[in-house]
């Protein structure tokens, strides 16, 4: 409990711009942290490949998507996962919508990147195509690819391009900050503007908790992202 108020402190300052030092992740998060780390390493020449095929950064991805390896349960994601299939796929995302795999995306996200990839002319380049029908048949489709870790690194790389190419200024940032940006956008929503997305990068929404309570820490999503890559970068 002291180590959860002590760190919302800390969040809280830097959520209103005080300087203050970046809080040592891997002792926030311990065991949860070294799995995370040990998960990642097992996929990553896997992610990698497809990664480099959508010419998306494989450190800025992988640490885009950190934080909510850290969150990550089996076993919620396996009822999280039956609950959409069962719920999702019938009725929308007015019926579920809750997270779903390693990278934790929700079928709201799947359909945003989707409904905005099928606007570009990428589509035809990679000749990746979504039905975007509101029917039974494509939200199943649309299940069975985010219950794919391998899908889900499609569609990470998809709105990481899709990012860069609504917010151009993105590209003028150092390459931390373009992380922080991004993780911001994926914990958050990429649909919102620039300034949006700015405005929220320093703001404690994430927690790691099953269900929040009055007593759930909450975090700096991009902080924890820029954490893990800045460390993963100088061990390179």
């Amino acid at each position: 409990m002291y180590l959860q108020v002590v760190t919302a402190v800390l969040v809280a300052a830097c959520s209103l711009g005080g300087h203050i030092d970046t809080p040592d992740f891997r002792q926030i998060f311990k065991d949860n942290w070294t799995t995370a780390e040990h998960n990642v390493e097992k996929q990553r020449k896997v992610w990698d490949v497809i990664f480099n095929e959508f010419a998306i950064p494989a450190d800025l991805a992988v640490a885009v998507i950190f934080p909510e390896q850290i969150r990550y349960s089996t076993l919620q994601n396996v009822m999280e996962t039956a609950a959409v299939k069962a719920l999702y796929v019938q009725g929308g995302t007015r019926m579920a919508n809750f997270s779903i795999g390693r990278f934790q995306m929700k079928p709201s996200f799947a359909e945003e990147v989707e409904r905005e990839w099928m606007q570009t002319d990428w589509r035809h380049d990679y000749g990746i195509y979504f039905d975007l029908s509101e029917n039974v048949e494509a939200r199943r489709a649309r299940i069975l690819r985010l219950d794919d870790v391998q899908w889900q690194c499609i569609y990470l790389s998809l709105f990481v391009k899709l990012l860069y190419r609504r917010c151009p200024q993105l590209s003028e940032l150092n390459e931390v900050e373009q992380v922080r940006f991004c993780a911001t956008a994926y914990n958050v929503s990429f649909k919102g503007s620039y300034e949006d997305i700015q405005s929220k990068s320093r703001k404690a929404f994430f927690h790691t908790d099953f269900i929040a309570t009055s007593s759930t820490a909450y975090y700096v999503y991009p902080d924890i992202a820029v954490y893990y890559y800045r460390m993963k970068i100088s061990k390179q």
